[in-house]
């Protein structure tokens, strides 16, 4: 054998190891993983209680708000039925945001600090359409929380969700953002993260992080699939709850108009029907009696293309549109009717 071609035999041999005075085996590379995220994020993270309130009690509710008897804590009992879900402090007052499905009818609402400090918080004010309750505690957190950005997130980008799933405190789970404006026709003027990760009864109300521990948006249901299949999991974006939040410190209810009418993405087969050659815009699926929606002449089988001069992509837009509205004079819509568009106005003041 040359002594060229031995060089490179002994060379790879010791190279894996196989030969004394070989290279040593290289070290595995570390694993990154989320610790330092969820030691930052649940530093703003809490455990809500709704206590004393059936789980069927709030008649009130539309029935997608409407709590399950699974969201009642392991230790709730038929004479004293208590809630469980979670919540996170949305400045460095004291003041929490959660779930109003959460609170809803409760007698008395309790809140767990991350310091495992049990203390009373009082309803300030409930924002049943966008399910958002804000809640007032006698103690600020340690740490002021940190917000992220929801519009930054990208498909494919991790997440992680605090919660108290089935009384587990302060439970952590991890996934992948599947999209970042989600609309559901029964959702009104909300849009959501979808996520693959894994929400459970007691984790409704509980920050969703990014992978730097900023909370990014509010967990808010699972929607499962049929037969079994698993589901995908719903988050309100932050700055959704912090406009909402707003609004409800500055005058105890929503500013905001609301539209009165359920809407979804225009599928292709609706277009098709209607005579239009591409599916952009929002469908009006139901239209409630004497509502905005009522009083701007909107029906069901409009398709709304454009509000106040911004064009509609998809029921998303829409939504977008619906948030940002804050007068109702002078309010333009542009639908798409009957082969033809036309503009529903509502009176100037």
């Amino acid at each position: 054998m040359s002594r060229l071609l031995r060089a490179v035999v002994l060379f790879g041999l010791g190279g894996l190891g196989g030969c004394a005075g070989g290279l040593p085996p290289a070290s595995p590379a570390p694993v990154a993983g989320f610790a330092v995220a969820v030691n930052r994020g649940s530093a703003f993270a809490v455990g809500v209680y709704g206590i004393g309130a059936d789980a069927d009690t709030d008649a009130d509710a539309d029935e997608a708000s409407l709590p399950r008897g699974d969201e009642l804590a392991p230790w709730s009992t038929a004479e004293l039925p208590a809630r469980i879900g979670a919540g996170f402090f949305i400045d460095d007052s004291g003041a929490v945001v959660t779930a109003a499905h959460v609170v809803a009818g409760a007698h008395q609402v309790l809140v767990k600090l991350p310091d495992q400090r049990v203390r009373p918080a009082r309803v300030r004010a409930v924002d049943r359409d966008m399910d958002i309750a804000l809640l007032a505690l006698d103690v600020p957190p340690d740490t002021a929380p940190v917000f992220g950005r929801s519009a930054a997130l990208r498909a494919g980008d991790w997440v992680l969700a605090v919660g108290e799933p089935y009384g587990l405190n302060r439970s952590v789970v991890a996934g992948i953002v599947g999209g970042r404006a989600r609309h559901f026709a029964e959702d009104g003027e909300v849009l959501f993260i979808q996520s693959d990760l894994t929400l459970n009864p007691g984790n409704s109300g509980g920050p969703l992080l990014d992978v730097r521990g900023a909370i990014v948006g509010m967990s808010l249901r699972t929607v499962v699939g049929p037969y079994g299949t698993s589901g995908v999991s719903l988050f309100m974006p932050i700055e959704v709850v912090q406009q909402v939040v707003a609004e409800l410190r500055s005058e105890g209810a929503a500013r905001r108009p609301r539209l009165g009418a359920g809407f979804e993405d225009v599928s292709p087969l609706a277009a098709w029907h209607a005579g239009r050659a591409d599916a952009r815009g929002a469908f009006i699926n139901s239209v409630a009696p004497d509502s905005v929606a009522a009083g701007l002449g909107l029906r069901v089988g409009d398709i709304v293309v454009g509000m106040n001069g911004r064009a509609l992509g998809d029921s998303g837009d829409f939504v977008r549109a619906l948030l940002s509205w804050r007068s109702l004079p002078g309010t333009r819509l542009t639908v798409f009717r009957a082969g033809g568009y036309l503009e529903l106005r509502a009176a100037p003041r």
